[in-house]
Formats: structure tokens, sequence, C-alpha cells
């Protein structure tokens, strides 16, 4: 009996192994199809590719959106917009800049130089047409060039605008330190020029007659000055008025150019006998530009140009 169960026990087993073995052959090709299908199932599928929009950088102004235009294209735009600037800027200032060659823009001063009333400022002042006593102009303004060793001067305004004109566009030129050493002058204060000079000549032997005589050559009677109008100039760069500065460049350039702020070289050379005063390179009157350009243009004192006048 116990060899029986023994052989029957043998047989089962023999029997159950294979069995058992394809069970757990299946159980694995079971799991790894299971991995494999779950593997499969997470891998994305492939497919062409959707065009992709980036979204806008903003910087600065949240307005404004960057693009993708080439960096270089912009720069080109960008210097093309600044060279139009420049040559609009340049079309609007061109024509003031050009009509009288000025190196400073002074457009702002235009109304001065070139006064709507050209004929306000004609006026003849020396020994045949005096002033009065107590004449002085109601519209003197400081002078921004007085000679810093000087006290503040004045002329009327539109002298005074003109004059800041001129000597801005003197120094653009290389005129660098002249300044103005006087301008409007009381009748007190001409008087005491000129009777402080009168006295000094007395003092070096001459008589009073020949004092007034010597000094009316230089300096105007006390009433006869053309300072006193407030139209009237000195400007140089020299310790004092002298001759000599007719021979310096400045002098030369402000000669040349005065007319073109509306002011003449007052007193020629060759023009005593007219004007009764010895040519003064430093000495300028206002006048308006219409007329100081052609008094320039015609070569004649003040003087001669109004009598001009008259025949026209």
């Amino acid at each position: 009996m116990n060899i029986k169960r023994i052989i029957s026990f043998i047989l089962i087993v023999l029997c159950v192994l294979p069995a058992a073995s394809c069970g757990l052959l299946t159980t694995y090709e079971t799991t790894e199809q299971t991995a494999e299908a779950e593997t499969e199932g997470t891998r994305p599928e492939i497919t062409s590719p959707e065009p992709v929009t980036l979204a806008p950088i903003i910087s600065g102004d949240p307005t404004e959106t960057e693009t993708d235009e080439p960096e270089t294209e912009k720069e080109t735009d960008k210097q093309t917009e600044t060279e139009t600037e420049a040559q609009t800027t340049e079309a609007e200032t061109e024509p003031y800049a050009n009509e009288l060659g000025f190196k400073v823009d002074l457009s702002a001063y235009e109304k001065y130089m070139d006064p709507e009333d050209k004929d306000a400022y004609l006026i003849l002042v020396n020994p045949d047409n005096p002033v009065g006593k107590d004449y002085k102009p109601d519209d003197l303004e400081p002078l921004v060039d007085t000679r810093s060793d000087r006290s503040k001067r004045y002329m009327r305004l539109y002298a005074a605008k003109s004059l800041e004109a001129f000597l801005k566009e003197a120094r653009a030129n290389g005129c660098k330190d002249v300044t103005v050493t006087s301008a409007y002058r009381s009748y007190e204060s001409q008087k005491e020029i000129f009777d402080g000079d009168v006295e000094r000549f007395i003092k070096q032997g001459m008589t009073r007659e020949e004092a007034i005589a010597k000094e009316r050559l230089d300096t105007a009677y006390p009433g006869e000055s053309e300072h006193q109008t407030g139209l009237a100039v000195d400007m140089h760069n020299l310790s004092s008025a002298q001759l000599k500065f007719k021979d310096t460049y400045e002098a030369q350039w402000l000669a040349e150019n005065a007319w073109k702020f509306g002011f003449i070289l007052r007193y020629l050379p060759g023009k005593e006998e007219i004007t009764t005063y010895t040519y003064e390179p430093w000495h300028f009157r206002f006048i308006g530009r219409y007329h100081a350009k052609r008094i320039y243009e015609m070569g004649m004192c003040l003087e001669e140009y109004l009598e001009f006048l008259k025949t026209e």
C-alpha cells in the first residue's frame, strides 16, 4: 500500500510540474506584454510639426512690442530717420543761415537788426544838429558785453539786442576778446569827459581855445555826442581806444560785417571834413539793416547818406 501510494504521488507530481511550468511561462509572457503595452500607451504619437507663434517680448513702454525684424534693418531705418530729421532741420534753418552767412542762429534777433520801421533810427547828431541837455531815451537796456573793468553800459532796446547778436557772431568768427567800453552817455557824462581832456591839454601848454579845438577832433562837445542818443557804441580789444586797432583782424571783421546787424562804422577815414571827427575804427552806430547796408555799399558817411535820401 505504501509503495502504491508513493508511486501514485510521484505520478501526480510529474503531471503537475509541466502544467505549473506552463502557467509560470504564461504569467511571465502576460506580464511582459502588459508592461510593453503600458509603455507603448505612454509613448507620444509622432505627427507633423505645427507652426509655433512666440509671444511678443514686452520692454519699456507696454504699448511697444518687438518684432522679428532683423536688427540690421532696424539700425538702417533708425539711421534713415535720423538723417531725414537732420535734413529737415537743416532745410528749416538753411534759408536764414545762408542769407547772410551767419554761423550762429540769430533768428531771435532779426526783428531788432532789421526793424519794421526802417527809418526810426535815422537820427543825425553832430555839431550842426545837437540834442538838448535833458535828452535821454526812455528804452535804455543794459548791455551783456560790457568790459569787466567798466560799469554797466546801456543802449536803446533795438540797438542793445542787435549789438548782442553782432558780438555773438563776431566771437563765432574769431573776434574772441572784443568788448564794449562805452555806449550811452548822458549830457553830464559827456561834459565831464570833454572838460577833463581840455584841462589836460591846457596843462600841456595849450591855450583853452587850442585845447577845445583839439578835443573836438576826437570827442564830441556836450549835446553833440551820438552817445547821448543811446545808439552809438565803442568796442575794441585794446586797453583804450587807439587808432592802431584798425590794423587788427577784429577791427576789419567788425567794419565789414556791421551792416548785417544794423550798424555802420560811423567815422570813416577820408570823411573828416564832413563828420568833423577823425577816423574811429572802434565807434559804431545803429540805424537798422536796411539803411546800414545801403550806406556800406555806397561808401558814404551818415551825413552824405541823409543828403542822398533827399534826392531819391
